[in-house]
């Protein structure tokens, strides 16, 4: 799967965004693109070279029926994007898309005739949206968990590493203490001084 630093460069231009939410559709050809997009086909040319150095998408060459072969696009990977921006927090990660390969079973909502697939599809949007609305009320207690944690670092005699340790170690929460800590604050000795004045912050009114 491509990088999430590859995903966010490529992503950022509105024309690679609209190339790519035509080719999840199907595969286009660039001459194709360029008359639904409204863009020069040496700009799509441009962005499409972009798109497939980056790994994201993939070219073949097809034959048509009504002239030359043409070099067909499509993308090469599935992913959701996740960026949270709160109090105390900055994450941006990506998720796999899910495969049949990964051995779990997909139930499909039984739906026929065009009016009962949208209804289907409706009501698969709503879930989502609830499954969203639950996981903003969980990164809240998250982030207010952390909030009143790192006040323990207010005023003296806590100075910036104190809090740029606490804060990494908050965020960090399965990896060990002293390898963050190793990360973040130079020097054996100052790392677990430091480790110390955090901890006694935490239990002072313990």
């Amino acid at each position: 799967m491509t990088d999430i630093d590859t995903v966010l460069t490529m992503i950022n231009n509105p024309t690679r965004r609209r190339i790519l939410q035509a080719l999840v559709r199907e595969p286009h050809y660039p001459l194709q693109l360029s008359k639904e997009l409204g863009v020069s086909q040496q700009a799509v040319m441009k962005n499409l070279d972009l798109l497939e150095r980056s790994g994201m998408v993939v070219s073949h060459r097809e034959t048509s029926t009504i002239g030359p072969m043409r070099t067909m696009y499509e993308p090469t990977t599935e992913f959701t994007l996740v960026i949270d921006m709160r109090g105390c927090m900055f994450t941006a990660r990506m998720v796999e898309g899910w495969h049949e390969e990964d051995g779990k079973e997909q139930v499909m909502p039984k739906a026929d005739g065009l009016e009962q697939v949208r209804k289907a599809i409706a009501d698969l949007d709503a879930e989502i949206d609830a499954i969203h609305a639950q996981l903003s009320e969980l990164m809240g207690r998250r982030e207010r968990m952390i909030s009143e944690a790192m006040s323990r670092l207010d005023g003296d005699p806590f100075q910036y590493v104190h809090r740029n340790l606490m804060y990494n170690l908050l965020n960090r929460p399965t990896a060990p203490m002293e390898e963050v800590a190793a990360d973040v604050v130079p020097g054996r000795e100052r790392m677990k001084n430091t480790i110390e004045e955090i901890e006694s912050a935490m239990n002072a009114d313990n």
